[in-house]
């Protein structure tokens, strides 16, 4: 994220560098995760905190991948969603304004439109002819966003990238709102599987035997951190993530962690200072014939068996 934009209401969330190309100060009222570096002035009003991943603040982007190819087009009650597949088409000399997606329409849309972008183009959101700023929430995470000359954008941004710098304009002028989409979405029909395909029933019906509460040996995401269980040397290749550290439970803290369940807080590590504020992502329990030879895997998507184990090193 390349911002300039001088005022900003709520929390951003940076996977990766988060700068301020600017010599003027940016204040942001929100508190900022940031990933690999931010550099800049900045007012940082409600804080800074650094993080590993997205997935440290329970951001699961590649669902927003998923919602972005996934989404329709609708309109009820007020409430608009426009899908789109391509950026190439705004008025705006390929530049979007208000009036592509709400006309009439007002700069200030308190949460009544959100544009999808399920295209990789760059994508330009400017002002209307007649001066209106840009008000619908944008989620386009395949896609470069750029906000120049509008004022303001009212809606939240979920981009792959984001920026207000067009050219000479690093976008001092703007300011971001965050007032987020609060209508209804819908989806796509998902195709009924097939008799030759697998349903998450047959799954448990054929073993998927790694439940909430079950005895086994077992390793847990917690966002992008992996707690094992005291005997659980090797974990699932597929369970962490490329900046995921891994941290040894004391059984009673094993014990503790097998009640859990996906989506819910994982407990405390005060032993190295996590805190209780993760959420389980995934479950892998081993040593049972039934769960393959590399341990059986469970998330909020279902359950797999593993292919591989790794032997990470332990903090």
């Amino acid at each position: 994220m390349t911002s300039a934009a001088h005022n900003v209401y709520e929390n951003i969330a940076v996977g990766g560098k988060f700068s301020n190309p600017s010599n003027a100060h940016v204040t942001i009222n929100g508190k900022v995760y940031y990933g690999k570096s931010w550099n800049g002035k900045f007012n940082f009003n409600g804080g800074i905190k650094k993080i590993n991943s997205l997935e440290d603040i329970n951001i699961d982007f590649a669902h927003y991948e998923w919602l972005a190819k996934n989404m329709k087009s609708s309109d009820k009650n007020g409430k608009k969603v426009i899908v789109k597949t391509t950026g190439k088409d705004g008025s705006q000399n390929g530049c979007y304004d208000l009036y592509d997606f709400r006309q009439p329409g007002q700069g200030y849309d308190n949460g009544n439109t959100l544009v999808v972008f399920n295209t990789k183009d760059p994508i330009c959101l400017t002002k209307t002819n007649d001066g209106r700023q840009f008000g619908p929430s944008v989620l386009a995470p395949f896609s470069k966003v750029t906000l120049t000359n509008a004022g303001f954008i009212d809606g939240i941004v979920i981009a792959k990238e984001f920026t207000t710098v067009r050219g000479s304009n690093k976008g001092t002028d703007l300011q971001l709102h965050g007032k987020t989409f609060n209508g209804e979405i819908e989806c796509i029909d998902e195709k009924s599987p097939s008799t030759d395909e697998k349903s998450p029933s047959t799954d448990q019906e054929q073993g998927c035997n790694c439940e909430t509460g079950n005895d086994s040996d077992q390793s847990f995401r917690c966002g992008n951190k992996i707690y094992a269980c005291p005997n659980v040397d090797k974990v699932c290749s597929s369970q962490g993530r490329q900046k995921s550290k891994y941290y040894s439970l004391t059984q009673d803290q094993c014990n503790e962690m097998k009640n859990v369940g996906i989506k819910e807080n994982c407990i405390p590590l005060p032993q190295y200072g996590i805190k209780g504020d993760l959420e389980l992502q995934s479950r892998v329990c081993y040593g049972n014939s039934s769960n393959g030879l590399h341990g059986m895997k469970v998330d909020k998507k279902g359950c797999e068996v593993c292919e591989d184990r790794i032997s990470p090193k332990f903090q």
